[in-house]
């Protein structure tokens, strides 16, 4: 097994040689050959090195929750991340933190996302919204509809309804309460932000198109007003009140 003078030493020759974005599957193997407390604790100082380009530096934050040639023992990982969590004063640390954990897909990751989702920090409710919809139960749409009719950020209230989504994809017998959710917030939304979270949520759950297009990569695209007519109109001749 690798040493952790041996991973500080690649590690540098890697940047000095400017050879990092090459080498970068090398440096998962040998950052994930161990979960002591050293080498986690140099994952999460190369985690945050801003001499690196974004694109690597994300890249090696996600080596924490890589689920190939990992060796460490999740619960330990998810530990340190909590540690972390506790220590930072930041509230976009403490957010970027909660969603490394929700990756991990722990118990612990919903019940931050449960406390966090009615901060006043747009950062920790964005982050707990979207940590929700990995991990959540259907117990848990009743604290995203809260925040789909109460949050500020038409983004975050847009997040909500698309969380949801994520919550049914695991539970589909969830589509009638999310369904109706949506029918009651969608008439009073105004915001075209969080109009587009709300209809594409619909069309999943209904399979049919109402004018809006979601791309692989989340890029969207159509007309938002006619669209919210058009799902207004279905869900009017569809659900059963």
């Amino acid at each position: 097994m690798i040493t952790i003078q041996e991973l500080q030493e690649d590690y540098k020759r890697f940047k000095e040689e400017n050879s990092l974005q090459k080498n970068i599957f090398k440096l998962k193997k040998e950052l994930l050959s161990s979960d002591s407390d050293n080498f986690l604790e140099f994952h999460y100082e190369i985690s945050y090195d801003l001499s690196l380009k974004d694109g690597i530096r994300n890249m090696i934050k996600s080596f924490f929750y890589a689920d190939v040639d990992n060796n460490r023992d999740k619960n330990k990982v998810a530990a340190f991340l909590y540690g972390k969590y506790l220590e930072i004063l930041n509230n976009k640390g403490k957010g970027e933190l909660l969603r490394m954990l929700g990756h991990l897909r722990i118990p612990l990751a919903k019940e931050l996302a449960e406390k966090e989702i009615s901060s006043p920090d747009y950062d920790l409710r964005y982050n707990s919204i979207i940590v929700l919809g990995w991990t959540g139960t259907p117990k848990d749409l009743d604290v995203l509809n809260n925040r789909m009719i109460k949050d500020s950020n038409p983004l975050l209230r847009g997040y909500c309804a698309t969380s949801m989504r994520q919550i049914w994809h695991r539970n589909p017998d969830t589509k009638n309460e999310i369904v109706l959710y949506i029918y009651n917030a969608i008439h009073i939304e105004k915001d075209n932000d969080a109009l587009v979270g709300m209809i594409i949520t619909i069309q999943d759950l209904y399979m049919r198109k109402f004018g809006i297009k979601e791309s692989h990569y989340g890029d969207i695209s159509g007309n938002v007003t006619k669209a919210k007519g058009e799902v207004v109109k279905f869900l009017n001749k569809t659900i059963k009140l």
